[in-house]
């Protein structure tokens, strides 16, 4: 309705639908201009190349646009200056996945994205869906803040935290010096048990733990992450390979007590430029216990490795891993927030 009334005032000014063929280039510039501090484009980081970027990514999607994509523009004195882009999820045909909200910056702060996304709701509505999802940075308060006044609830955040790197005479956590044991909180783990290499036969009690560490909230928008921790045979022979060509070394291990897996960890030391890496999930039984040593475990082998940048994935479903990270003196750096709209 506000839109509506928006347009009505001049048939220069107002939404209308995304048309690819007279509005891909103009919508590539306006995403550039808006989320160029992200440098998203290719060749974003030159400006003299940056106009080449742009059209090398308008022409990744000419002639041909998906199907499943649409969205609209706002239009201000014949130009477009706000864009909507939204796809339909093919394995749930009732969902539909926000992918930008763009305002060009000279724009903003004038309802213009408050009215596309009403557009886009009330299209949706019109349409039977039944879910609207979008991925939005915890750090634009003025995006979420806007996402919350219509109705959408956060889901899950994941996102990054960085370290600088850790002393080369950091030492081993207690853990190493023991292959197994019982009972709780000696040494300083919560959870006693044998550290070791993830093995094939593993699989299914790996896919067990990560569906269980994904919240039913969170499963039911997207499925459990299950390649870092369980790639498939053709994705283990890329990963050789990647690892001998880039000189990185790639270790997957679980925390096992009792038979049983508490945690798995993915550590991925870089030999040259790129940032080593740390993925953790613990299993909800184990949850509070296990986390700080495994991040201390994580830093001791990474010690071995070239001193750099150290960056951990976590998730705002997993707090006590966040706790253990900062603990350890990783800072939050960057991140996406899933949020829904039941329709």
């Amino acid at each position: 309705m506000v839109a509506h009334a928006i347009r009505t005032k001049s048939n220069r000014r107002g939404p209308r639908p995304f048309e690819p063929a007279r509005d891909l280039a103009a919508v590539a510039r306006l995403l550039e201009e808006a989320f160029r501090p992200e440098h998203t484009f290719p060749l974003s980081n030159t400006p003299i190349l940056r106009e080449l970027g742009i059209i090398l990514w308008t022409l990744s999607y000419a002639p041909v646009f998906p199907e499943n994509v649409t969205g609209y523009v706002w239009v201000e004195d014949g130009r477009v200056v706000g864009n909507t882009t939204i796809s339909r999820d093919e394995s749930r045909l009732d969902r539909y996945l926000i992918s930008n909200v763009a305002v060009k910056p000279s724009y903003r702060r004038q309802g213009i994205a408050r009215a596309l996304m009403q557009v886009v709701i009330e299209h949706l509505r019109g349409r039977g869906a039944k879910w609207l999802l979008l991925n939005v940075r915890p750090s634009n308060a003025d995006a979420v803040n806007l996402y919350r006044a219509l109705g959408f609830q956060e889901v899950e955040m994941r996102g990054e935290w960085t370290a600088s790197p850790p002393s080369p005479s950091l030492p081993l956590p207690p853990l190493l010096n023991r292959s197994s044991g019982s009972g709780e909180g000696e040494g300083g783990w919560g959870v006693r048990g044998e550290v070791r290499a993830l093995r094939f036969s593993d699989r299914a009690a790996v896919t067990e733990l990560i569906r269980a560490a994904t919240p039913s909230n969170v499963h039911q928008f997207r499925s459990p992450r299950l390649a870092e921790f369980d790639p498939q045979w053709e994705d283990l022979f890329g990963e050789l390979v990647s690892d001998f060509i880039v000189g990185q070394v790639t270790h997957r291990r679980v925390l096992e007590r009792e038979g049983r897996l508490a945690a798995v960890m993915l550590v991925r030391g870089q030999r040259w430029l790129s940032p080593h890496r740390i993925a953790i999930q613990v299993h909800p039984d184990y949850r509070g216990r296990a986390e700080n040593d495994l991040v201390a475990f994580a830093l001791s082998d990474l010690a071995r490795f070239p001193r750099r940048e150290i960056r951990a994935a976590g998730a705002s479903t997993h707090p006590e891993l966040i706790a253990a990270l900062e603990q350890h003196g990783f800072k939050f750096l960057n991140g996406l927030m899933l949020m829904a709209l039941g329709l």
